[in-house]
Parts: structure tokens; sequence; C-alpha cells
């Protein structure tokens, strides 16, 4: 099977914008806290956050104990290995933009790309601000960095290639390993892997309702500034 066949496979399997609208969500109130504690990993915080939360990584409270066992079920496999949380909660004005940037690329790329066609192929890459998940507080991103800080061999990340879905095949064979690793780690302790980004994985959101077959998701988005 050729790399676009293969791809186009993939792809097909991954959930869609539509999926996700059609998945209600009840809020249950709990709270956004920072990333600190108990977490004994990496907090790594991106500079255009800091307008809305600071020098801090904020998420739910539940998912902050899911990275807690998530981390001690890393720390089990190897002792040199830690969990860097590179984003969690996302103002709804910065996915926004993400979102609008995606699309732009996708445009000057595939200027025939257009309504419900490029709102899908923006959202395989950022999610649609209605449904996203860093909105919650529920989604997290995240890698693995090794004794000297430095982030493992995981292959290309944050990018808008298809090379970066976990089960790529094209990808060096101790890349796709330790996506692996990863994914196994997460979702031990219950979040939702999103397999079109080896580093998205999430709880309480649409994705995490329609990953487990939930009939509503229990995050709802939230504008949260400090």
């Amino acid at each position: 099977m050729d790399k676009k066949t293969y791809y186009e496979l993939l792809e097909s399997k991954l959930p869609t914008y539509k999926e996700f609208t059609r998945i209600p969500v009840q809020d249950n109130g709990e709270s956004l806290v920072p990333i600190e504690g108990e977490f004994d990993g990496k907090i790594d915080i991106l500079e255009d956050y800091k307008k809305y939360t600071g020098n801090q990584i904020f998420v739910r409270s539940n998912v902050l104990k899911m990275l807690i066992q998530a981390q001690k079920a890393l720390k089990d496999i190897n002792q040199d290995y830690n969990l860097e949380i590179l984003c969690g909660y996302r103002h709804p004005e910065i996915q926004e933009k993400t979102h609008n940037d995606i699309k732009q690329f996708l445009i000057d790329r595939e200027p025939q790309l257009k309504g419900d066609d490029l709102t899908e192929a923006a959202h395989r890459f950022s999610a649609a601000p209605d449904v996203a998940g860093h909105p919650t507080g529920g989604a997290v991103d995240v890698r693995i960095i090794g004794s000297d800080g430095a982030p493992i061999d995981m292959g290309p990340a944050f990018v808008p290639d298809k090379d970066v879905h976990v089960f790529s095949p094209f990808v060096e064979r101790v890349e796709w390993n330790n996506r692996q690793l990863l994914r196994n780690c997460m979702v031990k302790v219950g979040f939702a892997p999103f397999d079109g980004e080896w580093w998205h994985f999430s709880y309480g959101d649409r994705e995490w309702a329609n990953y487990y077959g939930k009939a509503e998701a229990i995050y709802q988005q939230i504008r949260f500034q400090l």
C-alpha cells in the first residue's frame, strides 16, 4: 500500500467535526487548577498563553490527578523518563486564532477547499473552536523527556503533517515505539487519545465521550483568565 492510500485509511478512522457537534455536553462544574503539587513531571509554558494563565498551565482537577497517575505509570517503565506538559487549558480566543491560521494555511495549499470541507480539514490539525477540547480544560498536549530534560525521539510534532499520526508507519521505529509508550501510559489512566496527533489526549470533552462511547461530555468550554 502506498503512503497516500495508507494515510487515507488512517484518516478515515479519525472522528470528524460533525460527529463532535452531535455530542451533548453537561458540565459537571469541576474546577480548573494549576498543574503543580504531586505532579513531578515538567511543564513548558507557551508565551501566547501567559496573557491568560500567567506562568502556569491549568487543567480540570480530575485531569491533574490523571496526569499524576500517568507520570507514575511512565516512571514504572523507565525511571529516566518524565512527562512534559506543553498545553492544557487554552483560552477560546487562542483556539479560534489557531484554527483560522490552519484554515488559511490549507487554503494557500489547496484553494479548492471551501465550506464544510475546509472546516473538516482544518479540524484535523486544530479543532474547530466550538467543539475543541483545550478550552474545556480537559485536553493536554504532552511528550516524554529524558533525564537530560530533552524530548526523546518521537518524530514530527505540532505541524500540519500526516506523519504526526500515532500509528504512522513512515516514521523511524524508535519514534513509533516512543509514541506507543506515551499513548499506553495515558490511555491506561483513562485519557482518550487523538490518534491524528501523537501528543494530544483528553478527558471529559467531546473527544473523550466519542472515544469511550459516553452519552455526553462532562466538560464545557470555559472563558478563564487570571
